[in-house]
């Protein structure tokens, strides 16, 4: 609290008097503040005495040759300049942060960022406002789902159609399933693979992340009847799957986004079905009651440049 000034007199502080009186200080002299600022000197005089009252303390020393800061006034001067400054900070981040150019968007995947449409809409996004902090949070579906409902997480990408109970969503775009194999596998060279053709296969399945959820998927949209299916679950990486699949320990199945640049001696092959091509919808989800501005503005963007309305997966 600063001394000889009561609480209930500085509420008669007001900004514009005292970017007046730094004005003043810095032409040390009254007629040329005034004639800078564009208001007569008598006004600019009244204000400054205005203030000297609220603070009970003369700011300068008057002269003919005009004005000169008294020690309480350089005093008050410097830290007016800094509180000012920081104000003026604050008022413009504020600002930034309700355009929705400024603050923090925390994203969650479990699907790889090293190629794909949401890759493409991050770039976009980043380098249109790169004032916003960019949080990626990679865990399982559970995790996700949770992380939205607390807001840990503003945005999170799952596979699968729309779901209602996990948020509001929006439904993105599907991607191939591929299956990965070592490259002498027989199936290797082929233009894409049925799922007759890997029946009876060794599959390595990521306990964790999109893993359990695209077996899932797969054996939900592919598996017939009468098929069967043989996994092996790891609590293992993308990286560490594909290191696998190059010693020949099984195949396993990855969505087109998850591929990236893939180990040598390692392949991927489009999974296809009866009814063609084996798709996976991905779908967007937030809390509906999230106004974060920078989510508001990623998701204007993947809603208007990057989603492409499918049809219901068939295949």
């Amino acid at each position: 609290m600063t001394a000889g000034v009561k609480p209930s007199r500085r509420l008669g502080l007001d900004l514009a008097s005292i970017r007046l009186a730094l004005s003043i200080a810095e032409h040390r002299s009254l007629r040329r503040a005034a004639s800078v600022i564009g208001i007569s000197e008598s006004a600019l005089s009244h204000r400054l005495r205005t203030l000297e009252d609220v603070l009970t303390v003369s700011l300068f020393h008057r002269s003919s040759e005009g004005v000169e800061p008294t020690q309480a006034g350089l005093i008050f001067f410097d830290q007016a300049r800094e509180a000012l400054r920081v104000l003026d900070l604050a008022v413009a981040n504020a600002g930034a942060i309700s355009r929705g150019v400024a603050g923090r968007l925390t994203l969650g995947l479990y699907t790889s960022l090293s190629t794909g449409r949401l890759r493409d809409a991050l770039a976009a996004y980043t380098a249109e406002h790169p004032e916003v902090d960019l949080q990626i949070v990679e865990g399982d579906r559970s995790q996700m789902v949770e992380g939205i409902s607390s807001r840990a997480i503003d945005m999170a990408v799952l596979l699968g159609a729309p779901d209602d109970k996990l948020g509001e969503p929006m439904p993105l775009w599907r991607e191939r399933l591929h299956v990965v194999l070592i490259a002498d596998h027989p199936l290797a060279t082929s233009a894409d693979i049925a799922w007759a053709d890997v029946e009876g296969e060794d599959f390595l399945v990521s306990a964790r992340g999109a893993g359990p959820e695209a077996l899932q998927l797969l054996a939900a949209r592919l598996a017939g009847p009468g098929r069967s299916l043989a996994t092996r679950s790891h609590f293992i990486s993308r990286e560490t799957a594909l290191s696998m699949v190059g010693m020949g320990l099984g195949i396993t199945l990855m969505i087109e986004s998850d591929l990236g640049r893939l180990p040598e001696g390692v392949v991927a092959v489009p999974l296809a079905s009866e009814a063609g091509d084996a798709l996976v919808p991905l779908t967007a989800y937030r809390d509906p009651g999230n106004d974060n501005p920078p989510l508001r503005r990623f998701w204007s963007l993947l809603k208007s440049g990057y989603v492409e309305p499918s049809p219901s997966l068939e295949g």
